[in-house]
């Protein structure tokens, strides 16, 4: 059987450092997931916050788990939510699982006329799952299904690399994992 998760990574937004005119708004989405044996779903995007604009390059590390942290290098400001992104599975106790990175650990994000960001290095955490050993291009990796209810996550954090001044705007990419249950 064969699933997969896709992951939009969630807006990247560049604030002007004097916003100014008549009010903004931002629009959050608002959902839950109800999943059946032997499928995945995306529970939550990747999401590295809002960077204020950068007068020298840096990078914001973000960490893969269910509290993911950011830390941020040459100086860059970064507020707001800070949230790798989550995939749930459901299978059963014991059997393996492979997941693989259809990206091959880089994704660029695309913004305002074109500009891009890269998101490299990307790491991977887990919940209700035993590792085993690395197969072939399964960069993730073989694991195990320990949770005894069958149910896992997986959790994907990266870097991303910001530019000096960067264009200010919205920044989206796309993380596809693919997930083998045999």
């Amino acid at each position: 059987m064969r699933a997969v998760g896709c992951a939009v990574l969630a807006a990247i937004m560049l604030v002007p450092a004097a916003a100014q005119g008549a009010p903004k708004r931002a629009v959050a989405r608002v959902g839950a997931a109800i999943i059946t044996q032997g499928s995945i779903v995306k529970t939550a995007d990747l999401d590295f916050g809002t960077i204020a604009p950068p007068s020298s390059a840096g990078t914001v590390v973000l960490t893969p788990q269910s509290s993911a942290t950011c830390t941020t290098t040459g100086g860059l400001v970064r507020i707001g939510t800070c949230r790798a992104a989550a995939f749930s599975i459901l299978y059963r106790n014991n059997k393996h699982v492979f997941i693989g990175d259809n990206s091959n650990g880089r994704i660029t994000l695309t913004g305002p006329g074109g500009t891009t960001m890269q998101v490299t290095n990307l790491v991977m955490g887990v919940s209700g799952l035993t590792g085993k050993q690395a197969n072939g291009n399964w960069d993730f990796g073989k694991w195990q299904v320990s949770d005894p209810n069958g149910f896992a996550q997986i959790f994907i954090g990266g870097t991303l690399k910001v530019g000096a001044a960067q264009t200010p705007g919205t920044y989206n990419g796309t993380l596809t994992i693919q997930v083998l249950m045999n």
